[in-house]
């Protein structure tokens, strides 16, 4: 059976166990592709070895980032998964629907990625406004955390068996559009810098949740390449016309 493509990704993850019981489900379940941003623990680790098992070529492979922006580059497509509602206008769907597109867009060799937040806290507000939609595992009402291993478990589980089943009739067969994140990152931090210079962020406390909303407007309309190299002309040229003033 070939591999899937998607990369796992651990985003500030506190406990070594974690990541290599996160290996080993990857493992169990097809996926190979990990990633780690601001691991709070020294890395490598052989604790996160020896829990992971058959699965240490994943655990020598991971790749490391000081940033979830650094680690986004040449993917096109990404879900974070978060148990918490958060005010962002972010899109959030389920993790059946989200398996059922990685399936689809898998078949379309987009590169994407699958998010997961550190055991304490899970995905910050600038983290969440980086990737294309958000993700919930349904759990019961009355415990709804989750271990994070045992998230990226259900997961692999869900993605696996998706994969091989022969249903994907409840979704729309419309493949997302699919666009390297770091091309829309640099759009973001284009479009921002120009914000600034012009003093849009008033008050300035406010800025952080006003940046969040502008990546969100834009993350929901799946810009093509095009269409950000097109926005970004724009900028530019309002940049130009405002210093000839």
């Amino acid at each position: 059976m070939s591999h899937l493509k998607p990369t796992i990704i651990l985003v500030d993850t506190q406990l070594a166990e974690n990541i290599g019981l996160a290996a080993r489900a990857m493992y169990n379940f097809g996926l190979v592709n990990l990633s780690l941003v601001r691991p709070k623990i020294e890395w490598p680790s052989e604790k996160a070895a020896a829990v992971s098992v058959d699965a240490l070529p994943i655990i020598n492979n991971a790749k490391c980032y000081d940033s979830l922006k650094n680690a986004l580059d040449g993917i096109q497509y990404s879900y974070a998964f978060t148990a918490r509602r958060r005010e962002m206008d972010k899109k959030e769907i389920s993790n059946e629907e989200a398996v059922k597109k990685i399936v689809l867009n898998n078949k379309q060799n987009t590169n994407i990625a699958v998010i997961f937040g550190g055991e304490q806290s899970g995905l910050t507000n600038e983290d969440l406004s980086l990737v294309s939609e958000c993700v919930s595992i349904e759990t019961d009402n009355l415990f709804s955390s989750l271990n994070l291993s045992h998230a990226v478990t259900v997961f692999c589980h869900s993605l696996f068996a998706e994969k091989n089943s022969k249903s994907l009739e409840s979704l729309d067969q419309k493949a997302v559009r699919a666009v390297d994140h770091s091309k829309l990152h640099y759009f973001f931090d284009h479009l921002e810098n120009e914000l600034d210079i012009r003093g849009f962020f008033e008050p300035v406390e406010k800025k952080p949740s006003m940046v969040i909303k502008l990546r969100n407007i834009f993350h929901r309309a799946e810009l093509s390449d095009r269409e950000i190299a097109s926005l970004r002309g724009v900028l530019t040229s309002l940049t130009k016309y405002t210093e000839k003033q």
